[in-house]
């Protein structure tokens, strides 16, 4: 296989950069983290574990993802190991259910973020251990989408065949032999008609609902607590409790636009252009595939130099008192530093 060398860096680097500022963030949740942070410390830990998890499954595959007229494929692309054409594609099928993982998780972060601002009296529902709870629609829906995913993306000859030339031109690879998840939603028969793939049309239907209905959710708890976090600053005129507010909103805003600008625009974006037909996409189709292995570093960046306690740490700033500033209310605080 002849993985473009970029690509190879690409990956490589983000993760280097994921397990280095995973370990150091996780470490700064068990020796930084106090009990302001609460049960969020833990959906913190859960979340970067599964980040170098993740990133893992994205150097072991090495994916790469190719666009062609009305069909696409991701391939496992990796030089370094050698799998079975199966093999390749559970793997692929695999990747692309982490990759949404990735979304569920932080459909969860948002979640837990509303519910401490705007609703604290559930917190008690996910208090302590009980955080886990939000875990099980999360690998529910990641469940769900491996299967679909397998389904509508089994490989087949005619894949393999529609996908060959443009393959073998642009990457020097095999469609015929490499482990892939592949569709191709519609055809021109020669008399000009349409001819219609309904298979490969509902799975990726599936997957635009799944990952829309994740989207609008995050959508809607941070704009909700956004106003939430804005309101409070408007009425605190302390200059202590408005370093507070900044910091907390601040902090939504960054760990909002980053995931949007690097991995949903992208995303969405890229999984339409089959839908019209595009002819040449090139290897701007891996666009998505380089979000996706650089945003769990820069979410750990993110949380590391935007929570005080942690870019001390970061900086090896010498440790302060801690000041308790009595007129914020518990409620809208305790569990809000992310």
């Amino acid at each position: 296989m002849s993985v473009p060398l970029e690509i190879q860096v690409i990956q490589l680097t983000g993760f280097i950069l994921s397990e280095v500022s995973h370990f150091v963030l996780l470490y700064f949740i068990y020796a930084r983290a106090t009990k302001q942070f609460g049960s969020y410390k833990i959906l913190m830990a859960s979340f970067s574990i599964f980040s170098i998890l993740y990133a893992f499954a994205e150097v072991i595959t090495q994916p790469v993802m190719h666009i062609h007229g009305t069909g696409l494929m991701l391939y496992v692309g990796s030089s370094v190991f050698t799998y079975s054409k199966e093999f390749g594609h559970y793997l692929s099928v695999f990747y692309c259910s982490s990759f949404a993982l990735c979304v569920f998780f932080l459909s969860a972060h948002f979640f837990y973020r509303y519910v401490a601002v705007c609703s604290p009296r559930l917190l008690r529902l996910i208090d302590g251990y009980r955080v886990f709870r939000l875990l099980i629609p999360i690998f529910v829906l990641g469940t769900l989408m491996f299967i679909n995913v397998s389904w509508f993306g089994a490989p087949s000859d005619f894949k393999s065949e529609f996908m060959r030339e443009s393959l073998k031109k642009e990457y020097n690879d095999d469609s015929y032999t490499v482990g892939q998840i592949s569709a191709v939603f519609y055809v021109h028969d020669p008399s000009g008609a349409i001819q219609m793939f309904w298979k490969d049309c509902i799975g990726m239907i599936f997957v635009y609902i799944i990952l829309f209905l994740s989207i609008s959710t995050i959508i809607f708890f941070a704009v909700n607590t956004f106003r939430t976090v804005y309101h409070h600053s408007k009425l605190r005129k302390s200059k202590k409790n408005c370093e507070i507010h900044r910091q907390l909103f601040h902090t939504l805003i960054v760990q909002s636009m980053i995931p949007m600008v690097i991995l949903f625009l992208p995303t969405g974006f890229l999984l339409t252009l089959p839908f019209f037909d595009v002819k040449e996409v090139g290897r701007i189709a891996n666009a998505p595939g380089v979000g996706a292995c650089f945003y769990p570093a820069l979410d750990a960046l993110t949380a590391m130099i935007m929570i005080k306690d942690f870019r001390r740490a970061l900086f090896c700033a010498p440790k302060v008192p801690r000041i308790r500033v009595s007129s914020v209310p518990d409620t809208m605080f305790t569990h809000l530093h992310s």
